[in-house]
């Protein structure tokens, strides 16, 4: 849909093909070198935003020791897939000021390669949804959100048997919550903010889950005859569900993953819970991705179009989160924030679109 946007960056790749190792085997490129220059919209990009996101994760990872593997497959790996490779970036990320601009863009220029990954991407979004809810079960609070129990056997439990009340006293509750369809829409993004009574916030996040598959219930309302291919979104599948409490439970429970959350404790209001990398999130700055094919840590350059303006939307973005339904190389999912704003565009985002990953630049051989 936007591959005459990617022409360019295509013909200024071919003299670089000549060069590159074969396109095959288990340390292939993860797809066409390009100059990082060249990426649409890249002179426009909030190169200083990107950094700052990646210094976050380089603050997690110097800590790790240096063989802690990140994930990826292939070259991405090979580059970019144990902590230790990426102490040289790192340490010249620390050293650049967090908002001078040409610094920042300077540094990705002369510290990367990038690779466009091969097909069209699907990008999707998520944020973290403000729902009412209390510390204690009390009355229009009822609904718990459960962290992960303490025993084994009882953490695998399938959704179904969940929601029948088998970690009822046998789990720590995190909150309650009005309605079910708001505690399981928690669970799908991973983290949320409860409005407390008393007008507080608290912050809770991913306490892991049970190990059951996933299954996404927009599919299932689709093949019900209830949502409409091209109208899935955060928002349409909320409001089927609550307009239809006779039949909410049965269709979530066709998703028996269930997401355990736990207390936050304080986070800055314009600060994302921690992903999978530890690393906090950042609003349009940070992406959930498939770790067995790209690493965490690694800078993913995102362009697609925003689904509410259908303007252009390119994005230099850090991985630092996984997701339950984000699978392959080509497949994004963008972290928005909090707030009216970041539910209208991470609910319905589902574009088409082309990613660029970045990988630390290693000594290239005299001519």
């Amino acid at each position: 849909m936007r591959r005459r946007l990617f022409a360019l960056a295509a013909a200024l790749a071919l003299a670089a093909c000549a060069t590159q190792q074969p396109e095959n085997g288990p340390n292939a490129p993860p797809g066409r070198e390009i100059p990082i220059a060249s990426l649409p919209g890249w002179q426009q990009d909030d190169a200083a935003a990107a950094l700052r996101s990646f210094v976050t994760s380089c603050k997690i990872i110097l800590h790790m020791p240096p063989d802690t593997p990140l994930g990826g497959a292939g070259l991405a790996q090979e580059r970019a897939g144990q902590a230790g490779l990426w102490q040289p970036a790192c340490t010249a990320a620390l050293a650049i000021a967090p908002n001078d601009q040409p610094a920042a863009r300077q540094f990705f220029e002369s510290w990367f390669d990038a690779y466009a990954l091969p097909g069209q991407a699907l990008v999707t979004g998520y944020f973290e949804p403000e729902v009412p809810g209390s510390r204690n079960e009390s009355r229009g609070y009822t609904v718990p959100l459960f962290a992960k129990p303490p025993i084994a056997s009882l953490a695998n439990l399938p959704r179904s048997a969940i929601d029948a009340g088998a970690l009822n006293r046998q789990a720590p509750v995190t909150a309650y919550v009005t309605n079910p369809v708001d505690a399981f829409m928690l669970q799908i993004q991973g983290a949320g903010r409860i409005v407390l009574p008393n007008g507080n916030v608290l912050r809770v996040g991913f306490d892991g889950q049970n190990g059951q598959p996933y299954t996404p219930i927009g599919r299932v309302l689709v093949q019900m005859g209830a949502l409409q291919p091209d109208n899935v979104s955060y928002q349409s599948i909320s409001a089927w569900l609550n307009s239809h409490p006779d039949q909410a439970r049965d269709v979530m429970e066709q998703n028996a993953r269930y997401v355990y959350l736990r207390p936050l404790g304080y986070l800055p209001e314009d600060e994302g819970a921690p992903g999978t990398l530890g690393a906090p999130l950042t609003a349009e700055r940070s992406t959930a991705v498939d770790k067995t094919v790209l690493p965490l840590g690694a800078p993913l350059f995102v362009a697609t179009s925003d689904p509410v303006t259908g303007a252009p939307l390119n994005l230099l973005t850090v991985a630092q989160d996984t997701g339950g339904g984000i699978r392959g190389a080509n497949r994004a999912d963008i972290f928005f924030g909090a707030g009216p704003d970041a539910e209208q565009t991470a609910g319905s985002m589902r574009q088409p679109g082309q990613l660029y990953l970045l990988l630390p630049r290693q000594p290239r051989p005299a001519a």
